[in-house]
């Protein structure tokens, strides 16, 4: 049948529907499972990204006990007399090592943004899709009723036209 509509459809200039309500209907629930799909991935994609803040958040919290843990055995060591030479060089390790622990926190939490910013994006993009997706497929299934109403009432008409 799908041939016939649209050879028919063809040698009639439009006035036969290219597409059947069913193919139209087929192809808007698709088209609104697609973004459905989407929005699941866009949300999988956003806790994924969440649980990475959250490792990158403790990964930060954990250094941040260790500089103060070895700050304050810096403390300690200095205070002795006979192992000031030891903690001078604890020092210098430790004022090494700092930056680089501050350079991965703050590469950790943009990096978690980032991964946020584009799970919203993502998300917004297929809530659209949804959006757009469920409009065209009221639009036809809406006017293929309108069209299968005229085409039954000219039916009629012509069915007591000719009685």
């Amino acid at each position: 049948m799908g041939v016939t509509r649209k050879t028919l459809s063809v040698g009639t200039l439009g006035l036969v529907s290219f597409r059947s309500k069913k193919e139209r209907l087929r192809r808007a629930e698709r088209s609104q499972h697609d973004a459905e799909a989407s929005l699941l991935e866009e949300q999988a994609a956003r806790m994924a990204a969440e649980a990475r803040i959250s490792a990158a958040e403790k990964r930060v919290k954990q250094a941040s006990a260790d500089a103060a843990h070895a700050a304050k055995r810096l403390a300690q060591s200095k205070g002795r007399s006979r192992k000031g030479r030891k903690g001078a060089i604890m020092g210098e390790v430790l004022s090494g090592v700092e930056p680089i622990v501050r350079g991965g926190v703050e590469s950790a939490r943009s990096a978690g943004t980032d991964a946020a910013k584009r799970g919203r994006k993502a998300g917004r993009r297929a809530r659209k899709a949804a959006k757009r997706s469920l409009q065209r497929a009221k639009v036809a299934a809406s006017s293929a009723a309108s069209s299968a109403k005229e085409s039954a009432s000219g039916a009629i008409e012509h069915l007591t036209e000719g009685s």
